[in-house]
Parts: C-alpha cells; structure tokens; sequence
C-alpha cells in the first residue's frame, strides 16, 4: 500500500515530459541517476507541505543528500531550464503582471552576509513575488524581492523580451518608462493612469477586468506551504522554489 504521503507524487504524464531534459537520464553525458523521479518526489513533498529537510519522509531518500542536490540543481540553473521546457506554447496574446508579500519564517533571517531579500514590516519579515502571467493565467517568469520593494521597479525586467499583444498591470505600473518599454516591445498597454497624472492616458477598461488572472495564479502558487511562507535563508533557493512551483502548475498539479 502506498504512504498517504505519497499520494501527491508525479504523474507518469508529468514524468515523460520531464525525464528527457534532467541531468542524468541514460545517453546524456556523466553517470545514469536512477533515481530523478524519486528525488523530484522528494523536493515536491518539502515544498508543499513547507516541512524542514530534515522531516523528510525516508523512503523519499537521505534528507541531506536531498538538499545537497536541490542546491546543485539550483546553482546550475536546472530548475529554471526545467520551466522554460515546460512553458509549451503560451498564449502571449496578453502578457499580465502583478506582486504579491509572502510571510519569511523566523528560521529564513540570519544568512551570512545579511538577510537576503526580506524586509521587516509591524508583521514581520517579508518578502515579495514577481509575477509575469500569460493569457491564460500560466506563470512564465518570477522575480524575488524584499517585501518594501515597488511593484514597478521590477516590470522591466519581468516583462523583457516578450512579444504580446497587450501588457495588463494594476495602476501602480504606471510609469512613463514601463508604458515606452511595452510599445517598443510591441504591446498595448493596458494600465489605469495614476491619479496624480495631468493628462490621463485611455486604456482599455473591459480588457484590464482579465486581470484577475494573475492575481489567481497567485493562488495557485501560494497552495504549497514552501511558497506561501518563505523558509529558505538563501534568495536563490525561494526562488528555485517558486520556478519548481510553477513547473508543477504547468504539469497540472494545482
């Protein structure tokens, strides 16, 4: 009988669309890891349930050995290639993007060298997810910041070499250099001027109510508990865990 725990591991439909592009698989260079699906299993489970590594389950593997791999993994920008094979054919009729606080545990403060990307507010730490979204609502690129970081001072780089037809953001991207970016890119700008501007520019109001499809994807990525609250001391690592979320997201595990 299969571990209650376990009820969550990866599909063989997910597998096959994974196991062609991971270090180690047979005919690639290096030794054959026989146990990549096993070890994926295994960073999924501490990153929906937000368990220290050390709880990990044992037929899951060696805990450190686990996280010694992640950590490699994450170095070499696995996880992140691993996204950009999963994004298949994204619907970039709209390009959406928003941020979103997440709550640091006490146990994520105190990296050498200084806290990295958190900021403390009357609630605590925090740190703050960037998101782009495409026209469904399918994340294609995070960005971490400290909590106190403005939602616009990121835009550029979320939005940076997409092509769409039109780029969705709340009225607190409405900046003269984000709106010239987004029409030199080729994108109609569909944001609310802010209400200090002499001249407001006309947008799209019917269009911009799609909005709310990045706000959702925020909710899907903030149903495991790794995501929701951030844990890691190393920004790196959030970060590998928000790409490793949106992996999931895009196999259909919701």
């Amino acid at each position: 009988m299969t571990a209650s725990y376990r009820r969550h591991d990866i599909s063989d439909q997910l597998w096959s669309r994974l196991e062609p592009h991971l270090p180690g698989r047979a005919g690639s260079w290096g030794g054959v890891a026989k146990d990549n699906r096993l070890f994926i299993n295994a960073v999924f489970w501490i990153l929906r349930t937000g368990a220290p590594w050390r709880d990990l389950p044992p037929d899951y593997g060696d805990w450190n050995n686990t996280q010694r791999r992640f950590c490699r993994w994450r170095d070499k920008g696995i996880w992140e290639k691993l996204l950009d094979q999963m994004i298949e054919d994204p619907d970039y009729e709209w390009l959406m993007i928003d941020a979103s606080h997440c709550k640091v545990h006490p146990h994520a403060a105190g990296a050498k060298g200084g806290n990295q990307e958190m900021s403390r507010n009357k609630r605590g730490l925090n740190s703050k997810i960037h998101l782009a979204v495409d026209a469904h609502g399918m994340p294609v690129r995070a960005i971490i910041t400290k909590g106190t970081r403005a939602d616009c001072s990121q835009a550029q780089a979320l939005i940076s070499g997409f092509e769409a037809e039109c780029l969705l953001a709340d009225r607190g991207y409405d900046s003269d250099a984000i709106v010239e970016q987004a029409c030199e890119q080729g994108m109609k700008p569909v944001i609310p001027p802010r209400k200090n501007r002499k001249t407001p520019r006309v947008y799209d109001v019917d269009l911009y109510k799609i909005r709310h499809l990045v706000e959702n994807a925020f909710l899907h990525l903030k149903r495991w508990r790794g995501i929701a609250t951030r844990y890691a001391k190393n920004v790196d690592s959030f970060l590998a865990a928000v790409q490793i979320r949106c992996i999931a997201i895009w196999g259909a595990i919701l």
